[in-house]
């Protein structure tokens, strides 16, 4: 049998994307050999193909945070599954996307077998995330109010959509055209287009909000901090501004330097969220926190957006839907 994989061959645009197929190995002593039916996408799989996400994989490489699907093979040693059970895995950035993938048992999480595999995929990685950030982190309340930057993005809907179950009050910035989505889950938008978010939160919650979720980096963080109380929290999760204005030393510097401070000059707390560094260090909430979210999503107090279903060949499609801000919520690959 063959596997079909995703390559990323060099380091550029979406054509350095390539379809490679080769032969199914045996799966390891204590791993297991999974037949994928749904692949996320994330905005982290365009900035290591492009090369400016810290410390990239070298080319050729294959891309891909989180998968679901079925056990096929059985590794020696491996009791704790069956053929035919509906599972899931969080890759470190990169393995995902492909036809069949390999994991360790301790990197499985049985996936309940009424929920839709497109909608499971956006919990591995964008609802763990926003959870861990909104609950493990920022330690939100009832009555809190929050920035969201992003809001209509994978993660930035996953945080509206939880902090609504969490009954904070809630502000996201997002482009006029997704709006509506930013409003469906009772949060103010801002277009970040047109206007400035410091000002216009300066009107609407002139005593700051309570923690500001920021993916974008660079003079955003600083100016994201400007709007917090006094006893606010800034979340930082990632750098976009990379893609357009930056460089990766600029975002391993402003890292080093935020994970230094752990606070502000005012006294608030500052945070950078990683969920590959936090599942190494907290292994037991990432497996606790994705089966509460798997348990809301059976129970439907949940719902994640699916943006776009590519077919996994088409890989380089789904990278543009992203890059040309097409999509809101998740966008996955089916295999």
């Amino acid at each position: 049998m063959l596997n079909t994989r995703i390559v990323v061959t060099r380091n550029g645009g979406q054509d350095v994307l390539e379809v490679v197929e080769e032969s199914l190995r045996a799966p390891n002593r204590g791993e297991i050999r999974i037949k994928v039916q749904i692949v996320g996408v994330a905005l982290a799989d365009i900035m290591r193909r492009e090369g400016v996400y810290p410390m990239s994989p070298v080319p050729p490489f294959t891309p891909g945070y989180d998968a679901v699907g079925t056990v096929e093979e059985l590794g020696e040693d491996v009791d704790q599954y069956a053929k035919g059970d509906k599972v899931c895995v969080l890759f470190d950035g990169t393995g995902g996307y492909a036809a069949y993938v390999y994991a360790k048992v301790q990197d499985l999480v049985k996936v309940p077998e009424s929920v839709d595999p497109a909608q499971a995929a956006a919990i591995i990685l964008n609802y763990v995330t926003a959870y861990q950030m909104l609950h493990r982190l920022a330690k939100v309340k009832e009555g809190d109010s929050i920035l969201v930057h992003g809001a209509s993005g994978g993660v930035g809907t996953a945080l509206l959509e939880l902090g609504k179950l969490a009954k904070v009050k809630m502000y996201g910035t997002a482009s006029s055209a997704k709006h509506p989505i930013v409003s469906r889950y009772g949060a103010t938008p801002i277009d970040y287009r047109t206007e400035d978010f410091v000002e216009v939160l300066g009107g609407l919650a002139p005593g700051g909000v309570e923690a500001v979720f920021d993916p974008i980096g660079g003079s955003n963080w600083q100016r994201s901090i400007q709007t917090l109380s006094s006893k606010g929290r800034f979340i930082g999760y990632g750098y976009t501004s990379v893609l357009s204005e930056a460089n990766p030393e600029e975002w391993i510097k402003d890292w080093k330097i935020f994970s230094g401070i752990k606070q502000t000059q005012s006294g608030n707390g500052v945070y950078l969220y990683s969920i590959t560094t936090l599942r190494k260090e907290q292994p037991e909430w990432f497996h606790e926190d994705l089966s509460l979210l798997f348990k809301w999503l059976e129970q439907g107090k949940i719902s994640p957006i699916v943006s776009h279903k590519i077919p996994l060949r088409e890989a380089a499609n789904a990278h543009r839907i992203i890059e040309e801000f097409e999509a809101v919520g998740k966008v996955v690959l089916t295999v």
